[in-house]
């Protein structure tokens, strides 16, 4: 019996079509890929946020002492802040060091003690401002990027000259902030600092951490408590009920940068999800990042920098929805990030606040 062509060639090629082209790589076991995943986060985002907020620091300082004015100083000021929402998420190590976090950012200021304490130092003159190690004992409601804030946007600090106490007071504050943000980027990001404690793990030289999966479980817990802060926290205060909205109390609000905020923090979220992300699948997250996308795009069409919208009903819907977006977010994060790795949400300080 003679084989047709066809049936002669395809039985012949049978056994080459048997064999791969490419031979797979070895499975990966979950330890190589928590060790991965924790490497890209710790290396990617995390030393990169704290020595950009480091530069904007310095850039800060560098521009109070050439003209503390507001009008002057809102742009380093902004890009400073901006620098602080791509850090301010990783409530860990040097960056709650010394109380750091509250410091640079002291809000919500649920009893308003910010403007007061402030205008105890105008009025008594307090020449504490002059001393950079009294300064940084001082009370935290004097300090950071909400009491510099005041300085620059609030009408009654406004107008003051340069060789005035509030000019002087303005340069102590962005000195301060510029002082926190270096020891923090010196702490976590040199040899043997807290990226190496993250790294490291149990093999660290003073451990925090027992293993990697605890060290890429912390990220993990600082990643959704993140977002969890700016759906109760940027969101939830200044939408208030609907009976009583509240957008007076929205964060940053003076400085037009309650929206923003939202933004950059999520952006700074995704980041890291994504440095977290398994990369031996390309679509590791599609629903977390079709999530993001869709939750940035409504905060960005908002376009209520201050959220003065949340005063009226259909303002507060939009922001609302942004909020109940974020809770997907982490619903999302849980199932194609923290599961894959095997990691869940654990305790931070930043719980029951």
């Amino acid at each position: 019996m003679r084989l047709s062509f066809l049936t002669a060639a395809t039985f012949l090629l049978a056994p080459m079509a048997a064999q791969p082209l490419v031979q797979p790589l070895a499975a990966q076991s979950l330890e190589e890929i928590q060790a991965q995943s924790l490497d890209r986060a710790v290396t990617e985002h995390t030393v990169p946020a704290v020595r950009a907020f480091d530069d904007a620091a310095r850039d800060l300082v560098m521009a109070s002492a050439k003209d503390c004015r507001p009008e002057a100083m809102q742009p380093a000021y902004n890009a400073a802040f901006d620098a602080w929402m791509g850090l301010q998420h990783l409530h860990m190590g040097p960056v709650e060091k010394d109380g750091r976090i509250l410091a640079i950012a002291f809000w919500p200021d649920k009893k308003g003690l910010g403007p007061r304490a402030l205008s105890r130092l105008i009025a008594d003159q307090d020449p504490i401002i002059d001393d950079a190690e009294q300064f940084a004992q001082a009370s935290i409601a004097v300090r950071g990027l909400f009491a510099l804030e005041y300085m620059l946007y609030d009408d009654q600090y406004d107008g003051y000259g340069r060789d005035s106490y509030s000019c002087h007071l303005v340069q102590a504050i962005a000195n301060d902030l510029g002082r926190m943000a270096h020891a923090i980027d010196v702490e976590w990001a040199s040899d043997g600092g807290f990226k190496d404690t993250l790294l490291q793990a149990a093999e660290a030289e003073t451990p925090v951490y027992l293993s990697r999966m605890e060290s890429l479980q912390a990220l993990y817990t600082m990643l959704t408590s993140s977002l969890e802060n700016t759906k109760d926290q940027r969101i939830g205060r200044p939408i208030g009920s609907f009976e009583k909205p509240r957008p007076a109390r929205a964060e940053a609000r003076r400085s037009g940068r309650s929206e923003r905020n939202v933004i950059l923090q999520l952006e700074a979220a995704r980041d890291l999800a994504r440095k977290m992300a398994p990369q031996s699948d390309a679509v590791a997250m599609p629903n977390t990042e079709e999530a993001f996308a869709k939750t940035i795009a409504l905060a960005e069409a908002l376009d209520d920098p201050s959220f003065e919208g949340a005063g009226d009903p259909m303002g507060r819907l939009k922001i609302e929805i942004i909020g109940q977006n974020i809770e997907a977010i982490i619903g999302h994060l849980a199932n194609e990030l923290g599961a894959p790795l095997g990691v869940s949400v654990g305790f931070n300080a930043g719980d029951g606040d």
